[in-house]
């Protein structure tokens, strides 16, 4: 997020809350905010996400992605 304050949390919480794709987020240590894991079909349906949901919510400054190649357990 641009910033970690208790405003910055509670309105990208609240904003994540609406995702449909959003299965799960997690607030973390390090040097990232949040984990967002989201659920998609294909890469096209990521880049549709990532253009029209995760980058316009409130508070976002950078995105870092990574994709499963398949689930093992």
């Amino acid at each position: 997020l641009e910033r970690q304050t208790e405003d910055y949390l509670t309105r990208f919480e609240a904003a994540i809350r609406k995702c449909p794709e959003v299965r799960k987020c997690d607030l973390m240590t390090g040097s990232s905010d949040y984990l967002v894991r989201v659920e998609i079909t294909h890469a096209a349906d990521y880049e549709r996400v990532h253009m029209d949901v995760l980058s316009r919510l409130p508070g976002v400054s950078r995105i870092q992605s990574r994709f499963a190649i398949r689930s093992v357990i």
